[in-house]
């Protein structure tokens, strides 16, 4: 990507998704920031993207609502002429066992981490142009999530997604995916991208403050197999180095201290 390539993150007014578009515009992206209520926090952030002289375009969307997803991209694309990086990055995290989980709840998880990030993948071939989509997965599906059970089944089916249109999109489309382990505390619903308002400074503070405050309270044994848990850096140097390897693609890389291979004992707890 050079210099004047524009990058959508979903989610991208709060929390790892401002991470990365603060990383993308120190390194000349222009960023298109998808929002859903959060607009204050994207308001900020945009002001702060700014200042490091590049183009910023707010785009509000609501992943939970896949049927208007066609419309809104085709509008975004009177203003962005072309999207060559998309991270499917949004997420919903909230507790229920596959008994217990609501119809409400299926269909929300589904939406978020699947059917809209389905539909972009579509939305973003038709330009016609070469770009690349990465997905944000989670290493730890390697096990079970078995108090999340909406969470795990549709994360579980996105990865499906990233290999099956990683086949039907090349040569012009690569797609890949990251697989984070231990970054910060699991939120639920309410501290997702679709909660109150807080600015994107907070919102970062609050991610780095979560890993710090956790990395003291457990055992680091209890994180992962290298004892450590993944800063924020490792995300975005695996996003860039998938973006620049010209070879790669289906994907998924495990960014994880190695919590694939064992499943790590705070996990028990989840």
């Amino acid at each position: 990507m050079n210099n004047k390539a524009w990058v959508l993150v979903t989610g991208g007014a709060k929390r790892i998704g401002a991470f990365l578009n603060q990383e993308f515009a120190k390194s000349g992206k222009n960023i298109v920031l998808h929002y859903n209520q959060s607009e204050t926090a994207a308001l900020t952030l945009k002001v702060q993207l700014e200042t490091f002289g590049i183009k910023v375009v707010l785009w509000q969307a609501n992943l939970d609502d896949p049927a208007t997803i066609e419309q809104r991209f085709t509008e975004l694309l009177s203003e962005v002429s072309h999207i060559e990086l998309l991270i499917n990055n949004a997420s919903v995290f909230e507790q229920a066992s596959l008994l217990n989980s609501s119809l409400e709840q299926i269909q929300k998880n589904l939406n978020i981490h699947l059917t809209s990030p389905w539909l972009l993948i579509q939305a973003l071939v038709k330009q016609n142009k070469p770009c690349q989509i990465i997905n944000i997965s989670d290493a730890n599906l390697s096990h079970r999530y078995t108090s999340k059970a909406a969470y795990f089944i549709s994360k579980k089916a996105q990865e499906t997604l990233t290999e099956l249109a990683a086949i039907e999109c090349a040569p012009n489309v690569r797609i890949n995916a990251i697989a984070p382990g231990f970054v910060l505390e699991a939120m639920d619903t309410s501290n997702t991208e679709t909660s109150s308002e807080e600015s994107a400074e907070e919102s970062i503070e609050i991610v780095t403050q979560l890993g710090a405050k956790l990395d003291s309270q457990l055992d680091k044994k209890d994180i992962n197999i290298l004892q450590r848990k993944v800063p924020l850096a490792d995300l975005y140097s695996a996003i860039e180095f998938l973006s620049k390897n010209n070879s790669v693609t289906g994907q998924t890389l495990q960014i994880d201290g190695g919590s694939h291979l064992q499943c790590p004992p705070y996990m028990l707890k989840n």
